[in-house]
């Protein structure tokens, strides 16, 4: 007698559990940046215990409201979420060549609105009305799949470790390596990257934007323009008109400066964790550079631009989508669910008792541990979450269009700001219960899009979700704690690559907003900064009378939340790689899909999942094979010897 735990074929719905169970395992808990920046930097340190109930509060409570906008988020067609289409086609061109249930073998349904075309290819290849021909076309892209794979895999060796220059080429820094416009107009990583050229996937398809191919055009050609407006336009203006006293610090920099041009150092305005104000009154303000102010600028008009534009597009829908969920017969008033609605019915849908389970113990731990360990209120607390259930429907509905998400972070570090004033601490639990909270939400919600995508049960994609995270949180945390107690001159560049850079970051932003606070920061001149949320308000409303005046123009597609994602980002994101971004965003998601539409049905999301896949896994060989030798030629060198000066400095 045989017994099996797995009696038939590895399916493609076990295959997409399991990369929804570690995909709700990759990202890093927010609450480690607190434990590492109270460790090093703030102090006094947390404990292990206090930092596994701050994680677990905070990782879990977004489930609670991925299920409150799940009609909203996820049932609706319209809502797309393009970078989960990039899964779907992986694992598909992955399982084509393997036998399938009998029940897996139904091809996603077309959807019924304007992004059909986007939906639709994921499994276009697979609809051909004969089983040869499909079989023949899965096998073409599996091999395509395959090429772009290992090419990905063994180029990545070439800009990632033996000729760093092509990340990133300063053409004009080649062009004049001594002159100081050059140096910080050209360089990507200290300057506004213009004519700066990348030779590099990881660069390319990175961390703020995601992959241009799983882009729609749309939506870059409007990040494009902002991007254009504000890094290429309005900043060097600014900057060498001297705005600000702009010219006496670095053109594009996060670093915190003194008045007289040198390094902040917190540490002398601290006492105990908090602001000493004596202590900043002889020591002095600090400042930043004008593309840092100028960014939170942006910031504040972002965040009222995205809630008059989701009420001018999406305020009908949503009022109707509403209305249905209060009708008697709430399912056939919801009317924009469309073809995928049946699969509400073929699975047992997650009980609203179980995300309302996990928001009354969530809400519980975090009171405890927010009371107990002193990092926040308890009315603090409740204000974050509900800060948080605010923001998730409207940012949710933009990056389920444009797969971009705004950067709403800087609201939570204003408002924590004003309400605690010297409190650093307070204004990073603030944030990452009002943001970070939304921010898993719509991670969540994503892997909810692609489970729907690929008909698993709902069930099973929630018990995956939760497990992944949990395991994810002890396992972090305790290589955390373990790392910081046995790593030497870990945090500081001594102890590379373990110079803990996002904790750096962190403690920056932690410097501005909770330990100087808004109420400094943003005082006298700079108070100008904040007619930008006014500006925010009005801001889409042209833009939304030109797309109803004229309904087939271009003004449809104007979106100015999206116009505005990347510079929230901003400066720490390298400028150079969104123009190359846009060029290949450009290439296939509008040349080749409107000249080459089969092609691009068939193969685009193929070769992005391709390219990805291994740049993924040459990283990790590179990582443990080749960390200990590091070639040093012309190639490895910087070309950009000016651009991280102050202008005032070089003139």
């Amino acid at each position: 007698m045989r017994w099996s735990m797995n009696p038939g074929p590895f399916s493609v719905k076990e295959h997409v559990l399991i990369s929804i169970f570690a995909n709700a395992s990759t990202g890093t808990a927010y609450a480690l940046d607190i434990v590492v920046a109270r460790k090093f930097w703030i102090g006094p340190p947390l404990s292990y215990g206090a930092g596994l109930l701050l994680a677990l509060t905070s990782q879990l409570i977004g489930y609670s409201f991925s299920g409150l906008f799940h009609r909203f988020l996820v049932v609706p067609d319209a809502m797309v979420w393009p970078s989960t289409l990039v899964n779907v086609t992986l694992f598909r061109t992955l399982q084509s060549t393997l036998p399938r249930a009998r029940s897996e073998q139904k091809p996603l349904e077309k959807d019924a609105d304007e992004n059909a075309d986007l939906t639709d290819d994921a499994c276009a290849a697979d609809q051909s009305p004969a089983d040869g021909q499909k079989q023949r076309q899965s096998s073409s892209r599996l091999k395509f799949f395959w090429i772009a794979f290992f090419l990905s895999f063994a180029w990545y060796f070439v800009p990632g470790w033996a000729f760093p220059t092509l990340t990133m080429l300063p053409i004009l820094c080649f062009a004049a390596p001594n002159n100081i416009y050059a140096n910080q107009l050209g360089d990507g990583y200290h300057g506004l990257g213009m004519l700066a050229m990348t030779l590099d996937w990881s660069t390319i398809s990175n961390v703020y934007t995601g992959s241009p191919l799983a882009t729609p055009w749309f939506a870059a050609c409007n990040l494009f323009v902002g991007f254009v407006l504000v890094m290429w336009i309005i900043t060097p203006i600014a900057y060498y008109s001297n705005a600000w006293d702009a010219r006496t610090l670095p053109i594009y920099t996060n670093t915190l400066f003194t008045a007289r041009g040198s390094e902040y150092n917190v540490s002398r305005v601290l006492r105990d964790g908090s602001l000493d104000p004596a202590a900043y009154a002889e020591y002095g303000p600090m400042r930043m550079s004008f593309q840092f102010l100028l960014m939170y600028g942006f910031c504040f008009m972002g965040i009222t631009c995205l809630l008059t534009h989701v009420v001018l597009h999406h305020g009908p829908d949503l009022w109707k989508t509403i209305r249905g969920i209060r009708a008697p017969n709430a399912r056939a008033a919801i009317n924009s669910a469309g073809a995928n609605m049946e699969l509400d019915s073929a699975y047992p849908q997650v009980p609203g008792l179980w995300y309302l389970a996990i928001f009354v113990a969530t809400i519980a731990m975090g009171i405890a541990s927010c009371q107990v360990f002193d990092l926040l209120p308890w009315y603090g607390f409740i204000l974050a979450v509900f800060l948080a259930a605010l923001l998730t429907l409207p940012v949710g509905l933009v990056e389920a269009v444009s797969n971009f998400q705004y950067a709403l972070g800087v609201i939570t570090e204003l408002i924590a700001g004003y309400i605690w004033p010297g409190q650093p601490t307070f204004n990073a639990s603030f944030k990452m219960f009002g943001y970070i909270t939304m921010k898993q939400a719509l991670m969540l919600t994503k892997d909810q899009k692609l489970g729907r995508y690929m008909r698993i049960p709902p069930r099973h994609v929630f018990i995956c979700q939760i497990l992944g995270t949990v395991i994810a949180v002890f396992v972090q945390l305790s290589t955390a704690f373990w790392m910081m107690n046995t790593v030497k001159n870990i945090c500081t560049d001594e102890g590379f690559p373990f110079t803990c850079r996002q904790g750096r970051l962190f403690y920056s932003t932690m410097v501005i907003w909770g330990v100087i606070g808004p109420q400094r920061q943003f005082a006298g001149k700079y108070n100008v900064l904040y007619w930008m949320f006014l500006v925010g308000i009005f801001l889409p409303v042209p833009f939304w009378i030109l797309r109803k005046r004229y309904p087939r123009s271009i003004w449809r597609y104007v979106n100015v939340p999206v116009a505005l994602t990347y510079i929230g980002y901003m400066p720490n994101a390298p400028t150079h790689n969104f123009v190359m971004f846009t060029v290949f965003c450009f290439i296939f998601n509008y040349l080749l899909l409107k000249y080459r539409s089969r092609w691009w049905q068939k193969y685009n999301f193929a070769l992005t999942a391709a390219l990805d896949s291994g740049l993924a896994v040459s990283g990790i060989v590179a990582y443990f094979a080749l960390q200990n030798v590091k070639p040093s030629w012309w190639g490895t060198q910087s070309h950009c010897p000016l651009s991280s000066q102050p202008f005032s400095s070089i003139q």
